[in-house]
């Protein structure tokens, strides 16, 4: 047989594989429903998102464009876990009437613009660049879109009403009209086949073939308006949804239901319009202030009640959720600042509570694999800003997500709010990902963090404290390290000290100059190793060295009121300083580890056991923290916790700081002496904290590590790999740091000088499969593409 043929048949074949491998791919991304839970990717996708009706029109090229402020929102969107956006398609009717979202998308019947479609179209190729999905709906049972209203005066039945112009009732009365206008129904089929049948001119795909699509949905907040439309209503209802499943298979379908408040107060409605096969979850909205549940003369005085009602509310629709198998999502809710301005200025300490509320419902859902799914805040203000010249929005304004007939940041929740962290923070804990302390980290911070715990299972990364600046009889040669000298590779990761950093000297208690360990440091991250930093600083009321323990007091003189505290905090403004000053070439911030306060449960040190209580140490440990993140700004660092020689998780935990303050475990011990029974105690010691350490950050998400030990002068030849090597193997630790190998002192050393006799045990021990060193570490600040649970 001719090999040109073969060669032909066999590309053929593969490619033929190749092709029925990604639509496979492609057909299993769409959202699926199973055991009344969401499915993507064979995963349940429990989330938390937000209403961004007016994505489509920042994504056009046209009026209200601004595809530079999209981008940079579907970025910050990200990078908190707010991946489900509910946007609307389009709005109808002329431009220019009052209380009315423009420009239109739906200039009339069947008359499109197409920068809005082009908007959309946008907006759709970004959110599937970042894994995102948006729930779109058509209509609008009310008058900010057109909706409803637009569609009846299209078909002849007189001018709509304008709630702010002409008042409510006269606005309920013409809508009323909707359900059993034939013509109406006609267009709005005709609307959702044309959007419906689209390809997207920046991706080529068609509109039914692309997963970012979460749903179709019906309409937003869809009403009968009256106990006689209700037969006109299910009718409707019913035909819509099977009409857009003719149209698109893949597709879920949604009605964008209120609840109750939205089926004329009748549960029995909103059980009946669900409970269609066409309709493939549930929705709920929630408005304590316009249900009047929150009182905004009182407000922190009705606080309670409004989120007893909420959880009220929430629990009848989920049982009927239950009931017919099905998720169910609260889609819109939101809550008033807390002085019910319209500014950045008034907190948000009330709503924050609020959404608390609603996130742990979700969160524990999630947990039990319930029915409630999700949620979409209402809404999405990022980066846009009030005009502080007047309340409601005008052309020109930006588009804040509160419509156009509400006052312009009522709801709205902006990218500085307190809101926003406890979102993200409620969005890790929903998708059962670890959590940082900072969660302002940078993207190679948070890359450092996800990369050291993914890839624990590939090795034990060697680490050595000061191993490039200085070593066994020599100090600052450039490119020395006696690792390297005696295993042919640098660690993977190397400590370093900043002791007396804080009294203002240009070099540490080691004799490092802080300019040559900036450097050091820029060389070991260049490299693609990490950097670990402990502080030994000095005791601040008597200006001796950090081992000065004489008083108990020092602790307490430092934290909030004590007579050292201004002094103290100066102290923690020469470490930001530093740690601000970790540039790599780009100029970009290089991510570390920041070891501080560590063997505490020892007392040679001012913070010792001895030195402070638990409740004054936890307090120092956590005032750290809140200063260096949150008052100086520095966000390039992990923060890592190490007592020493604990028997016990309760010792461990006792000066524990919380979960939210750690995101490295570890412990310190070292081998003293020889003999058998020394060697026995050390390994008991490192099985006890190993077994603690491990176990503790398998259930909390945090790194575990061995943060500090060895064997000074090591003076068993085989340490490494007769006495250490059998105590890790057993367990999954991210590192472990040997100590230092003192320049100026023969006999203070922790791994081998070249030449000295445990060199080749050493180098043994570094060619096990378990031990990582630089070369073969895994890639550690590539960033880590997340995946919805």
């Amino acid at each position: 047989m001719n090999m040109r043929y073969i060669k032909g048949i066999l590309i053929f074949s593969f490619m033929a594989l190749m092709s029925t491998a990604c639509f496979a791919r492609k057909i299993n991304e769409f959202v699926k429903v199973s055991n009344k839970q969401f499915i993507v990717n064979d995963k349940p996708y429990y989330f938390i998102g937000t209403n961004f009706w007016y994505g489509a029109i920042l994504g056009s090229k046209g009026e209200g464009g601004n595809r530079e402020r999209l981008i940079q929102e579907l970025d910050f969107l990200q990078s908190k876990g707010i991946a489900n956006l509910r946007v609307l398609i389009g709005a109808d009717g002329t431009n220019g009437i009052p209380s009315k979202v423009e420009p239109t998308l739906q200039i009339k019947a069947g008359v499109y613009n197409d920068a809005i479609l082009d908007g959309l179209d946008f907006l759709l190729s970004e959110l599937g660049k970042r894994n995102m999905k948006a729930v779109l709906f058509f209509t609008n049972s009310w008058e900010w879109s057109g909706g409803y209203s637009q569609y009846l005066n299209w078909a002849g039945k007189g001018k709509n009403p304008i709630p702010s112009v002409d008042g409510w009732p006269a606005y309920m009365e013409f809508v009323k009209q909707y359900a059993g206008c034939d013509e109406c129904l006609q267009m709005l089929k005709n609307h959702i086949k044309y959007v419906v049948s689209r390809t997207n001119r920046y991706t080529n795909k068609k509109y039914t073939e692309d997963p970012t699509i979460f749903s179709w949905q019906i309409g937003n907040e869809p009403r009968a308006f009256s106990d006689a439309n209700k037969p006109l209503f299910i009718a409707w209802l019913k035909d819509i949804s099977a009409y857009i499943k003719s149209l698109d298979k893949n597709h879920l379908v949604s009605i964008g239901s209120e609840g109750q408040w939205g089926c004329e107060m009748d549960m029995k409605l909103f059980e009946q319009i669900h409970a269609d096969p066409n309709i493939y979850y549930l929705t709920m909205h929630i408005w304590p202030k316009n249900w009047s549940w929150l009182d905004v003369k009182n407000m922190s005085g009705t606080l309670q009640s409004s989120i007893d009602k909420t959880a009220e509310y929430m629990n009848n629709h989920m049982a009927v959720a239950r009931k017919l198998s099905k998720p169910i999502v609260m889609e819109e809710f939101g809550f008033p600042r807390d002085h019910h301005e319209y500014n950045l200025k008034d907190s948000t300490s009330l709503r924050d509570a609020y959404y608390i509320s609603v996130f742990k419902k979700i969160l524990r859902s999630s947990n039990e694999k319930d029915v409630l799914s999700g949620c979409n805040f209402w809404a999405w203000g990022g980066f846009g800003r009030p005009n502080g010249n007047h309340v409601f929005w005008e052309k020109g304004d930006d588009y804040l997500g509160d419509p156009a007939q509400e006052e312009q940041g009522l709801n709205a929740v902006f990218d500085t709010d307190a809101t926003v962290k406890i979102i993200k923070k409620y969005v890790a804990q929903i998708q059962h990902k670890p959590l940082l302390v900072d969660m302002n980290a940078t993207a190679r911070t948070q890359a450092l963090f996800h990369n050291m715990k993914n890839n624990m299972s590939k090795g034990i990364m060697l680490a050595h404290q000061d191993d490039a600046a200085y070593g066994h009889n020599w100090y600052n040669q450039k490119g020395r390290s006696d690792v390297k000298e005696t295993t042919g590779d640098y660690p993977a990761v190397t400590g370093w000290e900043l002791g007396h950093i804080e009294i203002g000297a240009s070099y540490n208690l080691d004799s490092i100059y802080f300019s040559d360990m900036k450097q050091h440091i820029r060389e070991v991250y260049e490299r693609g190793g990490i950097n670990t930093i402990s502080w030994h600083g000095d005791n601040i009321a008597t200006g001796k060295t950090a081992w000065d323990c004489a008083q108990d007091t020092v602790v307490k003189s430092i934290l909030s009121g004590g007579s050292n505290h201004a002094k103290f905090l100066l102290y923690l403004d020469r470490l930001a300083a530093f740690f601000h000053d970790l540039k790599d070439k780009k100029g970009e911030s290089i991510p570390v580890i920041f070891r501080m306060y560590h063997e505490h449960t020892g007392s040679w040190f001012w913070w010792g056991a001895k030195e402070c209580t638990p409740d004054e140490y936890n307090q120092l440990y956590r005032m750290t923290v809140k200063y260096l993140r949150d008052t100086k700004q520095v966000h390039n660092l992990l923060y890592a916790f190490s007592p020493t020689d604990v028997a016990t998780e309760q010792e461990y935990l006792q000066r524990y700081p919380g979960d939210e303050w750690v995101d490295i475990i570890g412990f310190d011990t070292y081998a003293f002496g020889t003999e058998s029974k020394d060697l026995n105690a050390y390994k008991q010691k490192m099985n006890t904290g190993l077994s603690i350490v491990t176990k503790y950050a398998a259930q909390s998400g945090k790194i575990p590590v061995m943060a500090e030990t060895g064997m000074e002068g090591i003076k068993v030849n085989d340490y490494f790999t007769r006495v250490l090597l059998p105590i890790i193997q057993p367990y999954n630790i991210s590192y472990i740091l040997f100590w230092r190998n003192a320049f100026n002192n023969p006999g203070h050393f922790y791994v081998p000088y070249a030449g000295h006799t445990s060199a080749a045990d050493f180098k043994k021990f570094t060619e096990n499969k378990k031990i990582l060193m630089n070369k073969n570490m895994p890639a550690m600040y590539t960033p880590v593409q997340s995946e919805s649970k």
